[in-house]
């Protein structure tokens, strides 16, 4: 037989049980206590950032916590079920109702953005068109304000034109001196030019030209200039040129030009239908009926049978046969006689 004790077991003190508590106490709050301890998260709301301790389970219930009233708009990212774990960061966008006026049409959204320029985006508009926007795109956007946008746009329009033709003078020799014909008739050319304008709302702005680039080359008129002499033949040599004016008539003092059939623009026939030659003037009928008889000093007897556009009031223009003797009678003043 195993010999008695000597004396019976004790129980434990008091104070051994406490110990015991206490480890057991401790173990278990190292095992669970992940469930009891506050989340550091970083809170980031409209781009204000702050950091915040939570036992939030969830990032609903973070926000909840920190005061953050939402609405069905606003961005949340990551997702308000996700749960809250330490170190995470919580971004909160707030949409911003506002109303934007496309020409004339209101479109009211709520805009997760900072700027005129996020709500062009939500309104499905491209901020980089060139569109005309009031406030400006850079402007931070307020809850309930009005961005107007024109409907703005560049048109490009391409324009045909005529492209005028040059003249080219050549003397010929086998044609009268001072004489005048076209060899070649000449042609306009034609070009195409290009404009740009900025059409705001439907209205065009100023044309601004941006090229241009010719099609057909013109073809220049060629107009042959006699250069061929005849005999000499002078103002005095005409018979009367020189002779004493007529004693009988009215007489009225006139500013007398020259011209001459083969002038540029000078038809060979005279208003009256009779021949373009020496010894007919052109008048204002208004002031010398035609088919008047008159008597030009250093011209001689002549017969009013013309008019001119340039003919009006008291003038008249005497017709020589050549151009030369037509520039050398000039421009001057004389005193006709209206013969009766």
């Amino acid at each position: 037989m195993g010999a008695s004790p000597e004396r019976p077991a004790r129980s434990l003190k008091p104070y051994h049980v406490v110990v015991l508590l206490v480890a057991a106490a401790l173990f278990a709050l190292g095992v669970t206590g992940f469930v009891w301890a506050d989340s550091g998260v970083t809170l980031v709301v409209d781009g204000d950032a702050r950091f915040v301790t939570s036992d939030a389970d969830t990032v609903d219930t973070l926000l909840a916590d920190a005061g953050i009233v939402l609405s069905a708009a606003d961005v949340v990212s990551p997702s308000p079920s996700t749960p809250v774990s330490d170190g995470m960061t919580v971004v909160v966008r707030h949409a911003v109702p506002v109303v934007v006026d496309i020409s004339g049409e209101l479109l009211a959204l709520d805009v997760v953005g900072s700027t005129v320029a996020d709500a062009l985006v939500a309104a499905g508009l491209d901020p980089a068109s060139g569109c005309s926007v009031e406030p400006p795109l850079e402007t931070p956007l307020d809850a309930g304000m009005t961005i107007s946008v024109s409907d703005v746009f560049v048109r490009v329009v391409e324009e045909y034109v005529e492209v005028d033709y040059a003249t080219t003078v050549e003397n010929d020799a086998s044609m009268p001196q001072g004489s005048r014909a076209i060899k070649r008739h000449g042609e306009p050319g034609t070009a195409v030019r290009v404009y740009r304008m900025t059409v705001t709302d439907g209205v065009e702005g100023p044309r601004t030209l941006s090229a241009e680039r010719v099609v057909t080359e013109p073809v220049d008129e060629i107009v042959a200039v006699g250069t061929k002499r005849s005999a000499p033949r002078t103002v005095a040599s005409r018979a009367g040129a020189t002779a004493e004016p007529p004693r009988e008539g009215r007489t009225l003092t006139v500013v007398a030009t020259a011209y001459s059939p083969g002038d540029p623009g000078v038809n060979t026939r005279t208003a009256t239908g009779a021949r373009a030659t020496y010894g007919v003037i052109a008048v204002d009928p208004a002031v010398i009926p035609l088919g008047t008889r008159v008597y030009v000093p250093g011209y001689g007897n002549a017969i009013a049978a013309d008019t001119g556009g340039a003919i009006k009031g008291d003038k008249i223009d005497v017709c020589f046969d050549t151009r030369a003797e037509a520039v050398a009678w000039g421009r001057r003043t004389v005193t006709i006689t209206i013969l009766p």
